[in-house]
């Protein structure tokens, strides 16, 4: 399976006065890939939320800065499932410059499950587990975080 990829122009807001892409924007970017990778399956995160009657925090967040990215040019943001848990799961990313993808970041974000009412840990709904293993990719290309 390849991993779920979106493209984004940096703009203006997102660098700093070197025209440099802002460390923690690429968590913005991050969200961005998970987000719209909801939307490719015919829902809103925001329903599924509401659907699956539960919350989804992050629990920890990294970044490995491997070159800048500056204004105006052009990034795919890759989305692939690096690791899932019975009450937790991780998406992990990388980031390219277009057109040569050159590689300018990699992280990961872990996301627990966690029942509403008490936000103690709960497993990962059935339903959501099915759709993130769309996202394994295959081989030794996949990293567990």
């Amino acid at each position: 399976m390849a991993p779920f990829t979106i493209q984004h122009r940096v703009p203006w807001a997102d660098v700093d006065l070197a025209k440099i892409v802002y460390f923690p924007r690429y968590f913005s970017y991050f969200e961005m890939a998970e987000m719209e990778w909801h939307r490719s399956g015919g829902f809103s995160y925001e329903d599924m939320l509401e659907g699956l009657g539960i919350w989804m925090p992050r629990v920890a967040a990294h970044c490995n800065y491997r070159a800048p990215a500056r204004l105006a040019e052009l990034l795919s943001i890759e989305l692939h499932l690096a690791h899932l848990g019975r009450t937790s799961y991780s998406f992990g990313y990388d980031a390219f410059r277009l057109p040569e993808r050159t590689h300018l970041v990699d992280g990961y974000v872990t996301i627990a499950t966690v029942a509403r009412g008490t936000f103690r840990p709960t497993p990962v709904p059935q339903e959501l587990a099915t759709r993130l293993k769309t996202l394994v990719l295959p081989g030794p290309s996949t990293r567990k975080k």
